[in-house]
């Protein structure tokens, strides 16, 4: 009887089938959001042998064994130095090494041009004032393991560049802060 609306009530029954699920979507996604604003629901205060047990209030420290919390139980928000040299007045040696098969594009930042490390070879930079940024690299876009540490001469660092495969190890530049931290990038 009503033969020429069929097209629409079956576009409409798709339309309002669509729009249910999407409307479900969306409170399932939703579902997972931040706590409510507001006054938090109460909760039965937990007590043994009928006496409350003290729950500690926001503005209080957590303890860890009875004893509060101090600076040094908390992680370090900021990553650990690679290593760490002495300046002597300021002033740090750097002495590069290169163990790979490949050259190695060197610069220190503020000091020139890049100059090159050939392979298997070693160059030390002298006199440089703290604090230094190096950057370096393969000119044939290889990885780069570097491995910074002091030496048994006051204000002079190594670097041992290798040759790796872990795109997580590849690094390039290296910071040496005035204190002697040595950072790499």
């Amino acid at each position: 009887m009503f033969h020429h609306n069929l097209p629409f009530k079956k576009f409409s029954l798709l339309a309002s089938a669509s729009t249910g699920l999407l409307v479900s979507l969306a409170t399932i996604s939703l579902a997972g959001g931040p706590p409510p604003q507001g006054k938090p629901v109460s909760q039965p205060t937990p007590s043994t042998n009928g006496k409350p047990v003290s729950q500690p209030t926001p503005d209080e420290t957590p303890s860890t064994n009875g004893k509060p919390t101090t600076p040094q139980d908390v992680p370090p928000r900021f990553p650990m130095p690679s290593a760490r040299v002495t300046p002597t007045e300021g002033m740090v040696t750097i002495k590069l090494v290169n163990s790979t098969n490949a050259v190695i594009n060197y610069q220190v930042l503020g000091m020139g041009q890049s100059r090159t490390l050939g392979e298997q070879s070693e160059i030390s930079i002298k006199n440089l004032k703290t604090p230094i940024t190096l950057t370096y690299q393969r000119p044939d876009g290889g990885l780069l393991l570097v491995r910074p540490q002091a030496t048994a001469t006051p204000g002079m660092l190594q670097v041992s560049f290798g040759a790796t495969t872990d795109l997580g190890t590849d690094t390039k530049s290296m910071d040496i802060q005035e204190d002697g931290r040595v950072f790499l990038n």
